[in-house]
This record gives structure tokens, sequence and C-alpha cells, in this order.
């Protein structure tokens, strides 16, 4: 049984085939059953009405008493009903890095970037905990790519941005804007937003993404104490959300981490030019580059990656120092602790895949494979607090100790791409759908 969150309209079978379903029948029975009566006692008279005064056009939930739920710090194992994040999924028309889901999971809510605002979705009870939604409509009145949202490292606060279109009044013409809501966790409230007007590149190559995950969708870097710095179709904004102002704008500049004063990404110098770029937040002023460095893409805090020739480097942000070098193509993600893994081809011959895991501080190498031993290599879908989740064969997750590159479990029921200690968001069925963490 699926339950649908979101704009969709489908419920259905959407867990493993075969022996995983009759396993999880007689559980996704009762899972029901427990959800239909969260949903009938959360729609009480103490919800408050979105168009109540006061509210803002947000939606916060209230009333729930909700047992505890165990967590695990990494999950192993991940089992159904699922829960549909249908308002996460992207138009068919995305591809490459924008067809991943825009849905971020932290301390057991899905947030997620939907069409109309930041929607915060209680997994554990499938029920939305609030809805802030913009102020303007969607620039093209249609479905639109979206990004996955920012949440703060305290975890207060989530960002998250969208194109959007002005009406025009009287003889002022309707305009184009990047339209960006940092709203408050806890309660759903707008802690602020801004209105950036949209500014096409200065080379009209702007449908030609830049980053390595050829998203052109406005995005949130990061936000320091004073700053904001967004991006949208490869235009670098740097926001100051008390004034609701641009300090400054580089366009054919795709910004991909902000850290300790720098924003770092990729710079267009022609066509099918360019080179790895860090400028200052403040300002905007040049702070170091790598000539020829293409497709940048983040891999955690204070690291970016990027492609020189048939080698994959891995670049402080803030220094502009190039800390690792790797032959062939690779990704790396960070595990919101002390690892980072990269995974792609093994060998500058591109001769198969290959996973690679460092500690983040030293980028001294801890473990990878191929080993030689003969194991088969996973195809990596998320990384979290020393955990690798992928699967070797379809629709067989497995995860890997991140210490050690040892299996840990063979049977994890799905290969989530993100991650809580609650479960899981998996997408392989292009359904962004949050697993429960059994053990």
């Amino acid at each position: 049984m699926v339950i649908t969150i979101g704009d969709g309209h489908e419920t259905g079978i959407a867990m493993r085939r075969g022996n995983r379903m009759r396993q999880w029948a007689a559980a996704a029975v009762s899972t029901t059953l427990a959800m239909t009566l969260l949903v009938a006692c959360s729609q009480d008279s103490d919800t408050p009405d979105p168009k109540s005064p006061g509210t803002n056009g947000q939606s916060p939930r209230s009333g729930l008493t909700k047992p505890g739920r165990p967590a695990f710090d990494p999950p192993m194992r991940f089992e159904g009903p699922g829960i549909e994040l249908m308002a996460a999924r992207q138009p068919s028309t995305t591809s490459g890095g924008a067809s991943r889901p825009a849905v971020t999971l932290a301390n057991g809510v899905a947030y997620i970037t939907a069409e109309e605002g930041i929607e915060a979705i209680d997994t554990q009870t499938g029920e939305p905990r609030w809805e802030a939604r913009t102020k303007n409509a969607d620039d093209k009145g249609d479905s639109s790519s979206r990004t996955s949202p920012l949440v703060s490292a305290d975890g207060k606060t989530v960002y998250a941005a969208w194109n959007r279109w002005v009406k025009g009044e009287g003889t002022a013409p309707g305009r184009a804007v990047i339209e960006v809501l940092a709203v408050d966790t806890a309660t759903g409230k707008t802690a602020w937003s801004v209105e950036v007007p949209a500014a096409p590149s200065s080379t009209g190559l702007a449908a030609s993404p830049i980053g390595a995950a050829e998203i052109l969708a406005p995005q949130v870097i990061g936000v320091d104490a004073t700053t904001a710095v967004v991006t949208a179709a490869d235009t670098t904004y740097a926001v100051d959300p008390v004034a609701g102002t641009v300090r400054w704008k580089k366009a054919d500049f795709l910004a991909v981490v902000l850290a300790d004063g720098v924003v770092a990404g990729g710079e267009r110098t022609g066509f099918r030019e360019g080179r790895l770029t860090g400028v200052s937040v403040a300002s905007g002023d040049e702070r170091w580059t790598i000539s020829d460095a293409k497709r940048p893409a983040r891999v955690g805090p204070g690291l970016l990656t990027a492609v020189l020739g048939a080698k994959t480097l891995v670049v402080d942000a803030a220094k502009g120092e190039q800390r690792l070098a790797l032959d062939g193509g690779w990704g790396c993600l960070h595990d919101k602790q002390s690892l980072v893994l990269c995974s792609g081809s093994a060998g500058s011959a591109g001769s198969g895949r290959g996973i690679a895991v460092f500690d983040a501080a030293s980028l001294e190498k801890r473990w990878a494979l191929p080993d030689g031993s003969g194991r088969n290599v996973p195809r990596v879908s998320g990384f979290w607090h020393g955990a690798v989740y992928g699967e070797v064969v379809e629709d067989e997750g497995l995860v890997l100790d991140g210490m050690t590159g040892q299996d840990r479990e063979t049977s994890a029921g799905v290969a989530p791409t993100e991650i809580d200690q609650f479960g899981g968001v998996s997408f392989g069925t292009g359904r962004p759908t949050f697993y429960r963490a059994t053990r």
C-alpha cells in the first residue's frame, strides 16, 4: 500500500517485487489502519484554516499525539508501506541530475520544494506538518523543474527558491523573478522572503548547464550571517535577506558551495570552455581560479569537485587548493559526518565501476573497490553517517560499512538516496517514496 502525498492522486503497490511484497503484506494492512486513524484525528477543529488571518498562506498541523518511533544511526533495513511524496516528483521533461526529486530528509521530516511552496511532511504519519506558500505564481503557469530545499546545519530553517512571475499592474509590465523563502522548520512561518529580478545569461548559453548535475532550476546554495547565495539558469546572486536586495550577481557562473566567506563554482568562459572559480561572498571579487576545470559539483562542507582533462579534482572551496585527483570521471558524496565517498569509472580508461572512501579532513584513502578480491562493486545511491547505500542487482538494496567497505546488510529492502535516522527516500520507480527504517 502506498500513501500518496502532494499533487498526485495515485495509490497502489510501490514496494519491491516477488517475496518482498508477500512478506510486507501483513504489515501494510495494520499500518494502513493506523495511518487512517491518524489522518482522521488530525482533521479536528484545532487545525488552523490556511486562509484564516495570521497564517500568511501557511497551514501548520497541530494536535497530533504520536508515540515515539525507533531511530537507527545509521539505518540498515527499510520496509513498507511507503509514503509517496508526489509533490517532490519532477516534470518528465527534466534530465540528468535535474530528475532527482525535490526533497530533503531531516530528523523525521521530508521537506519538499513543491510547485506552490515548501511542504513539510511528517514521515511517521504521512501527514503534512505545514505548508509555506510563495507569494507569486509559477512563471510558466504549469509544472516546472525544482531543486531540493536546503536545511540549515542546526535544523531550524529550510530554504528554497522558485522561478516566479509578478503580474503587471497599470502601466508597469509583468516581470520574471526568483522568489526565495526561508521558513522556520518548527512552525512553518516564513522567516524572510526575497524577490530577485531574474537576469539572463550574458552569453545566451544559459540553456547549456555548467554544473555536473545539469540543474538550471533556482537553488539556494548556502546562507551565512548576512548573505544568501542563490543560483538560477547559471547565474549566481548574493542576496541580503534583511534589505531584500541583491549585493552582486555573476552571469555564467554556477555556485555550488559557500564556505568561509567564499562562493565557489564553475564559470563559463566560452563555448564549451570554462574554469573553476572562487569569489568573495561579500563583494563577488575573484579569490582564486583553476583554468580549464569544468562541471563543478558540491561534495560537502568546504569541498567541491570538477573535471580537468581526464581527471576528477577534489578542491578546497575557500582556498582553491587541489586536495585530490582521481583518474576518470567520479561523483563524490559527504556522509554528513567525517567521510567522503567517490564513485565512478575505475581508472582512466573507464573500464568499470569503482568506489573509493576518504577521510573528509585529510582526504586519506580508507578503502576502495574493486580491491582484487573479486567482490562486486555496488551502484551507490546514498551515503549517510558512515553507511554506503546501493545495489549490485536491481531491486536488491544493500549497505556497506563506510569505514571498512565490508558488507553490513545484504537485504536492505531499498537503495535510498535521501536518508535520516528514521528511514530513506527511494525513487527507483520514478515515484519518490519514503520507506521507514526497521533496523
